[in-house]
């Protein structure tokens, strides 16, 4: 039996190789919803199907949140096979994940009070909860206990940062950040805003450029402002969009001594709202685990 298991959602963005390698369970942040039809975000859905239905008609496109239910069935089967359970989910700002996660904690406790569950809201989403994921997954490998491995999320999220560039305006409507008619006059001026997540797991707006090599550029210059090292472990994630997210890698690669690179498709749960095109990038230098 494993001391500890490492739970997250599918807006972490963790590849499946690395998700089987250190047996991260990852389960859906969202249903999905497409004109009547019900979908599970990663499960009966791939990211590439959900952003083609974005583009057909993004208003026939909508999510809902998951029972708690499903996440109690989850943590029963964890249970199982380990002694600790740490479920990591996105921003208890931007989703009621957090929230719905405690609810099945509550009811687990009360079916299983022997199991011990910690749940961690990890403040921020795609690319950069992915690599906090990631490394709690590897403490979590090595033996460690459950408080060492909170330890290591913890210190993980201090140093972690993430920063996202949009292609287009044209779905932040989806947002509820901008009406639909101002999102479509927006989009013709082909404005690409700059994002940051905050320390309370907010998104923040930065900047703005008029073209994608200038976003580059700007995305690199504020890791450069905000990372504090030049060598940085580095996830990459990218909405239906993987020449950019090449473009975007080798431009990190020339700016930085960069320890990984990790490339994966950003979740269309929160993807539906920043649009296809749309880059996020995590980054942080290395952890002493």
């Amino acid at each position: 039996m494993e001391k500890v298991m490492v739970m997250t959602d599918s807006v972490a963005c963790i590849p499946r190789n690395l998700a089987e390698e250190y047996r991260i369970t990852v389960v859906p942040a969202a249903n999905i919803i497409f004109d009547g039809s019900n979908y599970i975000d990663g499960v009966t859905l791939s990211a590439t199907e959900a952003y083609e239905l974005i583009k057909k008609n993004p208003d026939k496109f909508t999510t809902s949140a998951l029972n708690p239910g499903y996440f109690l069935e989850e943590y029963h089967k964890l249970s199982q096979k380990s002694e600790g359970i740490l479920h990591i989910t996105l921003s208890a700002a931007l989703s009621a994940n957090y929230k719905t996660a405690g609810l099945a904690g509550e009811m687990l406790q009360k079916e299983s009070p022997k199991t011990v569950l910690r749940i961690l809201d990890s403040k921020t989403v795609a690319s950069a909860q992915g690599l906090i994921v990631l490394a709690t997954a590897r403490a979590s490998s090595q033996g460690k206990s459950l408080d060492e491995v909170i330890a290591v999320a913890e210190m993980a999220m201090k140093k972690t940062r993430g920063l996202m560039m949009l292609d287009t305006l044209r779905y932040v409507y989806r947002t509820g950040r901008m009406s639909k008619l101002a999102s479509k006059i927006a989009s013709l001026f082909n404005i690409k805003p700059i994002n940051r997540m905050t320390e309370e797991g907010t998104i923040d707006f930065v900047d703005k450029v008029r073209n994608r090599e200038a976003g580059y550029q700007k995305l690199v210059d504020l890791i450069k402002a905000e990372a504090g090292s030049e060598s940085l472990h580095f996830m990459l994630t990218h909405a239906a969009a993987p020449e950019m997210a090449e473009r975007f890698s080798q431009l990190l690669r020339q700016n930085f001594d960069c320890r990984r690179i990790l490339v994966s498709e950003y979740s269309p749960v929160m993807g539906y709202g920043a649009g296809p095109g749309a880059i996020f990038v995590g980054f942080h230098p290395e952890l002493e685990l």
